[in-house]
């Protein structure tokens, strides 16, 4: 007697019983081994399979496609094509160790962000739970049914970003060095996969459901900054002997976990280390232990995951002193208030906004920062860096605002710009106007005092007039783009894949505004007396005719 439930979907049952279920079936055992009802998880993978494909796109990059067939799969050629650049430059040098060492960071990068971005709402879903919940299915077994989801598409995934890297290494460092890429990848998946459960069970142990999405949205924001940072961190433990690239070791290396795979590979070309058998310690034991931690809290887990529709009862909605503040100090007309107030709350509450934006802010944050903490790393200190004219790349941050703008068009709740309508008079100049000081208060004065304290410290009063010109230049192309360019109501239009792409073009024009107006700046300060003050007077009456009469009612 067949001990599999027979499938409600007879047609889609057929064509879905391909190689996924049949390699599944191959590794049955585990599942029996640890106490999970093969039949009934096989099912919910086959029905899960068969309602991704009639999804118009699964990690919702693209809304509008609607094709046959699976869209992630559809997805994978883009990332297999970007894989392929990868390889040109992974293989520039000759230590192996720090080859590979960049190839797991950048897989755990991109396949971390996937997870987080993409498959967040699978592992975190509850309607697993209500729909199956009342069948005579253990937690264990929707716990498992969930992983497997996932790790289908994180294995694809993993194959696409890997895969050339992993053949260009059987040709140029032999087979030895092939099958152990290939079995690292293999094992670095499952390491990611069970890294972000381990978090996500960490999480839910602590937190309710509202404090967990949040932490979803800060992580994917430190992403994005680590990816940055993660660059010069390369730098760091590298060194230059002639025309090749050596590593040396560090005792806080122990802490880069992309290191910890590429280890054995290191072993392999240069022998048996010290710092490659620790490196190699650390991989093995850290992944035994998120295994064995897993498979004793996935039922757990499941139960936990039920709080995510939870929130913290009794918590006041408290108004922030600073809203009430600025509100009065830059509102002049009565009109703007509520409009002011509504652009605030949006971009506090709504993580969409705050996950679209935040990244590309912070990375145009760092960036100058980062342009001067590699002049350290050549050598310089302090003093000899103030005589230098690197003050200038603040105006690196003017690339803050056309990504700001264009993000303001967008929200989550876009149906409900319906309302916005009601009025019997057009308040859509005064709406604009608000929101664009909402923003401009809430996110660029905070993210451009932090950048100027830094400058401040770094470079001294001198470069005070600098840092005061690129705020000013900073605030002025925000407000001049946004009365440009915003067409409609803010936040009430659906963001989809033909204008996920929008300000890409215009962010280039900026980096060309930037450094002429950076230029401008250095030569007014070298060849005019109090050039650079002048400058600043004139920002400073063209900034605050745009916040105060940019707009005006029609």
């Amino acid at each position: 007697m067949n001990d599999q439930p027979k499938s409600l979907y007879v047609e889609d049952s057929k064509k879905q019983d391909s190689i996924i279920l049949k390699i599944m079936d191959f590794f049955k055992f585990i599942y029996l081994k640890n106490d999970i009802d093969y039949a009934k998880l096989r099912l919910i993978i086959q029905t899960k399979l068969i309602i991704d494909e009639r999804q118009p796109d699964l990690v919702g990059q693209n809304q509008s496609a609607k094709k046959d067939g699976n869209s992630f799969f559809r997805s994978l050629g883009a990332y297999l094509l970007m894989s392929c650049f990868t390889v040109i430059f992974l293989f520039i040098g000759n230590s192996w160790i720090l080859q590979y060492a960049t190839y797991f960071g950048y897989l755990f990068f991109m396949l971390l962000s996937t997870l987080i971005a993409s498959f967040s709402t699978i592992l975190l879903d509850t309607r697993d739970y209500e729909l199956l919940g009342t069948k005579p299915i253990s937690t264990k077994t929707l716990s498992a049914a969930k992983t497997t989801h996932v790790l289908i598409y994180l294995l694809a995934f993993t194959l696409v970003l890997g895969g050339p890297v992993t053949i260009v290494t059987y040709f140029i460092n032999g087979i030895a060095a092939g099958l152990l890429v290939t079995i690292l990848t293999i094992i670095f998946c499952f390491w990611t996969l069970l890294f972000t459960l381990g978090i996500y069970s960490v999480v839910l142990m602590k937190f309710d459901g509202e404090k967990l999405k949040n932490i979803i949205s800060y992580t994917q924001i430190g992403l994005s900054i680590f990816m940055v940072i993660g660059y010069q961190l390369i730098n760091q433990i590298v060194d230059v002997v002639d025309i090749f690239v050596v590593y040396a070791p560090q005792l806080w290396h122990l802490f880069l976990f992309p290191i910890w795979f590429a280890a054995p590979l290191g072993m392999v070309q240069e022998g048996a280390t010290s710092y490659y058998i620790v490196y190699t310690i650390l991989m093995i034991g850290l992944s035994l232990v998120m295994a064995v931690f897993y498979q004793k809290n996935a039922g757990k887990m499941e139960e936990n995951i039920l709080r995510m529709s939870e929130s913290s009862e009794g918590s006041s909605i408290k108004t922030s002193p600073w809203l009430t503040i600025s509100k009065k100090l830059i509102c002049q007309r009565p009109e703007e208030l509520p409009y002011y107030h509504f652009a605030w709350k949006t971009i506090q509450h709504e993580r969409e906004f705050k996950t679209r934006i935040y990244p590309s802010l912070l990375t145009s944050f760092i960036l100058p920062v980062i342009l001067i903490f590699n002049s350290f790393t050549d050598g310089f200190d302090l003093a000899e860096l103030r005589e230098m004219d690197l003050a200038y790349y603040l105006y690196f941050t003017l690339l803050m605002a056309p990504e700001l703008v264009a993000s303001m068009k967008f929200s989550t709740y876009y149906k409900g710009a319906w309302a916005f309508q009601l009025s019997p008079k057009s308040h859509k100049p005064y709406f604009v106007m608000a929101a664009g000081k909402a923003v401009w208060m809430r996110i660029l004065c905070p993210l451009f005092l932090a950048a100027g304290a830094i400058f401040l410290f770094l470079f001294g009063w001198d470069a005070l007039s600098v840092i005061l010109n690129a705020f000013l230049a900073l605030t002025s192309s925000f407000f001049l783009y946004l009365t440009a360019t915003m067409k409609y109501y803010p936040f009430s239009q659906e963001r989809s894949a033909p204008n996920n792409t929008e300000g890409c073009f215009t962010s280039i024009l900026f980096v060309v505004m930037a450094g002429i107006v950076g230029l401008v700046n250095f030569a007014l300060d070298n060849y005019i007396p109090y050039g650079g003050w002048i400058m600043t007077a004139v920002l400073l009456i063209i900034t605050l005719k745009l916040l105060f009469f940019s707009f005006k009612q029609k």
